[in-house]
């Protein structure tokens, strides 16, 4: 008389059989987080020696162990618009995968973080961050469109407008307001502090992307030569 025990998950099932030619169960068992690859004899293989279905020959009993190999995920990275999105990684049952810690990038951007929402505007996950999920996923990168800051100087007057904010490739339009210095033109604006002649006018659109201050140029209003008496 042959006999087959299945050993899996703690649970034991003895089957007797009449004759030296069995096959084995097709039923395959479970367990969350794994897949079933198969029986061995062995309590610690990591490769199935029997199929569920196949044909067991032996002249012998013996125990068969359930094979088991855990579950994968596979995690894709999108740039989102962007460039340098990291490689695929992959993340097993049960474990916590380290994000990649490399950051994607876009011009007139700033790298936020991960999401499984491409059009989040937060991220969920950071660069190098946990991920715990036991799913795979897509994780889109979250940008925030850069800000510029344009700040006024009078350069001498009184009356600076206050600073706008520019955002990145939208034209700013300069404040209309116009400083004043006793005995002086206002002729506009320039980066340059002692310049003499301006780069930008009142009311006139900025399209530069960067911080910047603006110093106020002025001219002389009085005559350069009086008449001596």
């Amino acid at each position: 008389m042959l006999y087959l025990l299945y050993q899996e998950l703690n649970q034991i099932n003895i089957l007797y059989i009449l004759k030296n030619r069995i096959l084995i169960s097709n039923t395959k068992p479970t367990s969350t987080g794994y897949k079933f690859k198969g029986w061995s004899t062995s309590s610690t293989a990591t490769v199935a020696t029997y199929l569920p279905g196949e044909s067991y020959t032996a002249n012998s009993g013996t125990t068969l162990y359930a094979v088991w190999e855990k579950e994968t995920y596979d995690v894709y990275y999108n740039a989102n618009e962007g460039t340098g999105a990291p490689s695929t990684q992959t993340k097993y049952y049960g474990t916590t995968l380290t994000l990649s810690d490399k950051e994607p990038t876009r011009t007139g951007y700033t790298f936020l973080g991960w999401s499984t929402d491409r059009n989040a505007e937060s991220a969920v996950y950071d660069a190098g961050g946990s991920y715990t999920d036991n799913t795979s996923a897509t994780l889109y990168a979250i940008w925030k469109i850069n800000t510029y800051t344009v700040t006024y100087d009078a350069n001498g007057g009184t009356g600076a407008p206050s600073a706008q904010i520019k955002t990145y490739g939208q034209p700013l339009i300069l404040s209309s307001e116009i400083p004043a210095l006793l005995g002086h033109i206002f002729l506009g604006w320039s980066k340059n502090s002692i310049a003499t002649t301006a780069d930008y006018k009142a009311g006139e659109e900025y399209s530069e992307n960067d911080n910047a201050v603006l110093y106020a140029v002025w001219e002389s209003d009085e005559p350069e030569n009086k008449l001596q008496i």
